[in-house]
C-alpha cells in the first residue's frame, strides 16, 4: 500500500448537544416504546462495565474517520490494505485539540497478517501526544468455516496497531458532555438502535445537514444478532446472498458492550454510515462481532453514550464502489 493516503475532510454544522437531544427525544418514539435523551457528563469508561482505555469522550476535538471500505474486502480482498492507526491518527487529526494524546474507538476489520486470517475488530486504542500505544485494548474476533460455535476472542495489546482493509473510528481529545440514549422495548420491528438514531436526526435536519455520533452502547435483556466474518473467500462475492453465506451469525446472550460510530446521512463521500462491533461483557464467554439487531425486541434494553462529532475524515476512499457488505 502506498504511503500517501487520499484523504478528504467534511466539516459538520456545529449543533447545540440540546439540539440533537430534543431531536432525538422527538423522533425516537418511533422506534422505542420508552425513551429517555439528556446531555450528561461523560463516565469514567475505564470503570466497569467499560473497562475501556480512555477516561471519557466527548472533549474538545471529536472527530469521525472512514477509512478504506468494502470495495477492498468484496468481491475479493485487496491485500496490500493494511493500516497503522498509531500513524494514521496524529498524521491527519493533527495535535491541536489533543496536547494529552488521541483515543480511538469504533469498528472494523482486523489486522490479518499477525492474526492468520481475517476478523473482525472492536477498536479500543489509546495514544500519546507522540504517537505511542498507551493502551490497546482492542479485540479481535475469528471463525473457521467449522462448527457453528466455533468463535474465538482475542485482544490485541500494546505491539500491534493496525487495522485491515476498513474501519470505522472516532477519535476524542477526552472527557466531556455527551449525548446520552436510554431506549426500551423497540417497537419498529425493522429497524435497530443505530438506525433508529440516525433515522431520527435524518428526519429532524434532513440529508443536506448530517450529524455524526460515535461512542458505545450496551444491550441488556435481549439476545443480540451478530456476525463475524470468516477467512478471506477464494471466490468472488458478488451478491448480498454470497456475502450472507460467507459470513457466520451468532445470537449472544447479554450483555453486550458495543462501540459505534453513525452519521445521519453520507455528505458525498462514500461512507459506511453506520458500524458497530463489540464484545459480551460476561467474563466466562468469550464472544464478539458486528451488531445487526437485539432478538427480543419487547424486552431489550440499550443504553447509549455518544458524543458528537465536529468534522468526517475520508481516509483511502475506494475508486470503485458497491453498496455490498454495508449491512
Amino acid at each position: 500500500m502506498a504511503d500517501v493516503l487520499p484523504v478528504d475532510e467534511f466539516q459538520l454544522e456545529k449543533l447545540e448537544l440540546e439540539t440533537i437531544q430534543n431531536a432525538l427525544n422527538k423522533n425516537l418514539p418511533k422506534f422505542f416504546e420508552k425513551v429517555s435523551v439528556s446531555v450528561s457528563d461523560c463516565p469514567d469508561l475505564t470503570q466497569q462495565p467499560y473497562n475501556l482505555a480512555t477516561e471519557g469522550i466527548g472533549g474538545k476535538g471529536s472527530v469521525l474517520i472512514d477509512i478504506g471500505g468494502p470495495p477492498y474486502l468484496i468481491p475479493l480482498v485487496n491485500r496490500e490494505k493494511v493500516y497503522d492507526l498509531a500513524k494514521i491518527i496524529p498524521e491527519h487529526v493533527g495535535k491541536e485539540d489533543y496536547p494529552d494524546g488521541w483515543y480511538a474507538s469504533g469498528a472494523g476489520a482486523g489486522p490479518w497478517p499477525s492474526q492468520g486470517s481475517n476478523c473482525e475488530m472492536v477498536i479500543n486504542l489509546k495514544l500519546d501526544k507522540d504517537g505511542g500505544v498507551v493502551s490497546n485494548k482492542s479485540k479481535v474476533a475469528l471463525t473457521s468455516s467449522g462448527a457453528e460455535e466455533d468463535l474465538t476472542v482475542k485482544e490485541l495489546g500494546n505491539e500491534e496497531s493496525r487495522c485491515a482493509l476498513l474501519a470505522n473510528l472516532l477519535v476524542s481529545g477526552g472527557k466531556g458532555k455527551i449525548i446520552e440514549i436510554k431506549c426500551t422495548k423497540r417497537i419498529d420491528k425493522s429497524s435497530n438502535f443505530t438506525a433508529a438514531i440516525r433515522q431520527a436526526l435524518k428526519e429532524e435536519f434532513g440529508e443536506e445537514k448530517p450529524v455524526g455520533l460515535g461512542g458505545l452502547f450496551t444491550v441488556t435483556l435481549s439476545d443480540t444478532k451478530i456476525h463475524v466474518m470468516r477467512d478471506f473467500s477464494n471466490t468472488p462475492l458478488e451478491s448480498d446472498d454470497d456475502v450472507n453465506n460467507w459470513l457466520k451469525f451468532f445470537h449472544i446472550k447479554p450483555p453486550m458492550l458495543f462501540q459505534s460510530v453513525l452519521v445521519s446521512s453520507d455528505p458525498g463521500l462514500d461512507l459506511r454510515i453506520e458500524h458497530a462491533h463489540g464484545w459480551n461483557l460476561n467474563g466466562e464467554r468469550s464472544e464478539a462481532g458486528h451488531y445487526h439487531y437485539d432478538d427480543m425486541p419487547d424486552t431489550v434494553e440499550y443504553h447509549g453514550i455518544y458524543a458528537v462529532a465536529q468534522k468526517i475524515i475520508r481516509i483511502d476512499r475506494p475508486q470503485e464502489t458497491h453498496q455490498l457488505g454495508r449491512d
